[in-house]
């Protein structure tokens, strides 16, 4: 099986570097089609950073974009990555969860189905902590901290922009928690990296910002006779709202290196 992202995925978090959100009401949004301009930082868009009218302009200004947005900000990300050889019950999967009260003061989970390896990290100022859990027990590491949006801010910056590089697409204009989102959707026969696929279907809910709430992609990719069934999905959500308490096992074996959050914690 070719896990594709789902592997680089996990061996970025692991080397230390879903569905849709809310229930709304959505009016279909119909502008003029925007011809398609240079690829620069200065092409205005009539949606978002690089979605004009009815098609995405630029997956990669959008990826931009959502990266400066999540930037200083306090969220829950949550990714789920899925490969499914067709005809049979087997997959391959990378689940990862991340929480971010500030730039300095974060923490994650990784998992996945094909290593006996779960890895948890949290970040508090100038110290990483890292745990990973095996078969043979706990190991425990340390490192200097780099700020979120700098570690783990890729991510979803790859995935905007590999997986809305679709071009043509339906816009609806939408509100969750009384803001302004706009739900795109689409689909493609082709795939940057990945290229030739299947059945591709593709949903994001996406902020004047450019900030991208959430991401659901489907489609099969045939690799020499063998079909594989991809699924993929991430969503945000305590935008604004999420605390991080230091995890237990960091308080066990740094007790006098770490401190508590005072307001209540979404990850604890």
């Amino acid at each position: 099986m070719r896990l594709g992202l789902l592997a680089v995925v996990a061996v970025a978090f692991l080397a230390g570097c879903g569905g849709l959100v809310g229930t709304s009401t959505e009016t279909t949004v119909t502008p003029a089609p925007v011809p398609e301009p240079p690829a620069t930082e200065s092409t205005g868009s009539a949606i978002a950073p690089g979605v004009g009218g009815a098609r995405i302009v630029d997956a990669d200004r959008l990826a931009r974009a959502h990266r400066a947005a999540i930037r200083e900000r306090s969220y829950v990300w949550q990714e789920h990555q899925r490969a499914s050889p067709a005809g049979t019950n087997e997959s391959e999967r990378v689940d990862t969860r991340l929480w971010v009260e500030h730039e300095r003061r974060y923490r994650y989970e990784l998992s996945t189905s094909w290593r006996p390896v779960n890895t948890s990290g949290y970040t508090e100022g100038e110290t990483r902590y890292r745990r990973d859990v095996s078969r043979a027990g706990f190991t425990y590491s340390t490192a200097v901290a780099t700020n979120a949006t700098a570690r783990y801010g890729h991510q979803p910056e790859v995935a905007i922009s590999r997986y809305l590089a679709i071009g043509s697409a339906t816009v609806a204009a939408t509100t969750v928690d009384g803001k302004r989102y706009y739900r795109i959707t689409g689909t493609t026969d082709s795939l940057p990296v990945t290229g030739d696929i299947s059945n591709y279907s593709v949903e994001a809910l996406v902020a004047p910002s450019g900030f991208v709430r959430s991401l659901s992609v489907s489609y099969e990719d045939v690799i020499g006779s063998n079909r594989e069934r991809i699924d993929y999905r991430y969503r945000y959500s305590a935008v604004g709202e999420t605390t991080v308490q230091p995890p237990e096992w960091v308080r066990a074996r740094w007790p006098e290196n770490v401190t508590t959050a005072t307001a209540t914690p979404t990850a604890g």
